[in-house]
């Protein structure tokens, strides 16, 4: 199974807005952690959903992934896999200061034959996702930031670059491209 985490904070709704209008049915299960408050949650799945061809849900406790879907984490729970296959919530303490937390999501992958992961962080303060690059980076999965030069808020995308296990450093159009070559199953 192909699975990309993306993460992102202040500015992200508009950054994912450039990277996924128009975005084609790709064969991967793509989770967002975007922190935003719990009223707009809803609404932000339904802003997503009319960028997409693919099927976007709010994520919830049991739900399978599947590739061809978007996933979007619920606010104030963190969104945690199982296996790399089963969708659970956290209602543990924030992380960073956030709950849902990039890091908590994107630090449950695991090393399965076959998976194939990405992680990508984009706009935000603070450095949630740095963590989780790291570790997407140690299964063998591909990393990717948004070039802070062109986000909004440049720390998250900065403290993931200053790991040292970044891949690449794309601009939003260009992160658009890395998604569809990762459904196709030709970046990783």
């Amino acid at each position: 199974m192909k699975i990309a985490i993306i993460g992102s904070s202040t500015g992200g709704p508009h950054i994912l807005e450039e990277i996924l209008t128009g975005f084609p049915v790709a064969q991967a299960a793509i989770i967002i952690v975007q922190h935003l408050p719990g009223a707009f949650t809803q609404t932000f799945r339904s802003h997503v959903a009319g960028m997409t061809r693919m099927d976007v849900v709010l994520a919830d406790a049991g739900v399978k992934l599947e590739e061809g879907k978007i996933y979007i984490a619920p606010a104030g729970r963190h969104l945690v896999l199982e296996q790399n296959r089963m969708i659970q919530l956290d209602d543990g303490e924030k992380l960073h200061g956030v709950k849902p937390s990039i890091d908590r999501t994107m630090l449950s992958l695991q090393k399965i034959d076959g998976d194939r992961l990405l992680g990508v962080v984009l706009t935000g303060m603070g450095q949630d996702g740095a963590a989780g690059i790291t570790h997407i980076r140690s299964l063998g999965g591909y990393t990717i930031v948004q070039d802070p030069i062109t986000a909004p808020i440049r720390s998250m995308p900065q403290a993931a670059l200053d790991t040292g296990k970044v891949r690449e450093i794309l601009s939003p159009k260009e992160i658009t491209k890395a998604l569809k070559k990762f459904g196709s199953g030709y970046l990783v």
